[in-house]
């Protein structure tokens, strides 16, 4: 029977991370965990976690989180020649705990599959953000560091969360990000099903099916919202927040807003929103 050494390693008091790229010969085996929590992102080529139920090769866009106790074996993927692999060793900081629960997968391995798109970018991103910022000599690198992992925290807690909006056609959440982005800005629905690259008939129809509603109601509904922030928190006059939430005419403002919130912008301004109203 063969005997195999543990590797060893002493808990992070906060956080330490580094970028590897490791031949068929790597491994690493904790049994009893390593005492912090480990992020482990597969970025090329493929990576074996053990599990009771067998083994797990992870895929690029594949994030892999222990906590402190889980037992840690891994290794190069049999067949691959090169595992890439970003990784960080780290003890959360207290309002990071909700951001750690994320889906078992196969074997009770926690394990993020992070599809081609937005959310895999921006966590890719913030993992190469905190391993540069770790090594910079710069005051505050190490809490810099420290906001990235958290920012890649966030992008996983996105991906885990399972909400509709990860599953919306991407030119529905395209058109979808370009209202939100463009609030002031004339609408027009030709406009931004070019910029989808739909025709208009082809948007509307999606778009109503995604999201259950037309484009210009939605985007009037988030004018309305914004309005509203900023009815409650500035002393930008009427006029302005009109402008502000893309209407040349304050009247017409005023009208639609009333129409929205069951009372007048400086009513709501003054008191708050119309009880009677659920919007």
């Amino acid at each position: 029977m063969s005997y195999r050494n543990a590797t060893p390693h002493l808990p992070v008091r906060e956080l330490y991370c580094d970028e590897f790229r490791r031949g068929p010969r790597y491994t690493n085996w904790r049994p009893g965990g390593s005492g912090d929590w480990l992020l482990i992102y597969t970025e090329g080529g493929s990576g074996r976690f053990a599990s009771p139920s067998g083994p797990l090769d992870t895929q690029p866009g594949d994030a892999v989180l222990y906590a402190p106790q889980d037992s840690q074996d891994y290794s190069t993927a049999p067949g691959t020649s090169e595992w890439h692999l970003l990784w960080v060793h780290f003890t959360p900081k207290p309002h990071w705990h909700a951001l750690l629960h994320w889906p078992a997968g196969p074997g009770g391995i926690r394990l993020l599959q992070l599809e081609n798109g937005e959310v895999r970018e921006q966590f890719r991103l913030s993992m190469r953000r905190m391993h540069k910022l770790y090594r910079r000599e710069i005051p505050g690198a190490f809490e810099l560091a420290a906001n990235a992992l958290e920012g890649a925290l966030l992008w996983a807690g996105v991906s885990a969360s399972r909400e509709p909006w990860l599953t919306m056609d991407a030119r529905v959440r395209k058109a979808v990000d370009h209202l939100i982005a463009h609030l002031r800005e004339p609408f027009a629905l030709g406009d931004l099903a070019a910029h989808c690259g739909l025709s208009v008939s082809r948007l509307a129809a999606l778009f109503k099916q995604e999201t259950g509603t037309s484009p210009q109601q939605f985007l009037e509904r988030h004018r309305m919202q914004h309005a509203s922030q900023l009815l409650r928190l500035t002393s930008l006059t009427i006029a302005e927040i009109a402008t502000e939430v893309g209407f040349e005419d304050p009247f017409y403002f005023t009208n639609r807003f009333r129409r929205y919130a069951g009372t007048s912008p400086s009513h709501f301004r003054a008191n708050g929103p119309n009880p009677s109203t659920n919007k």
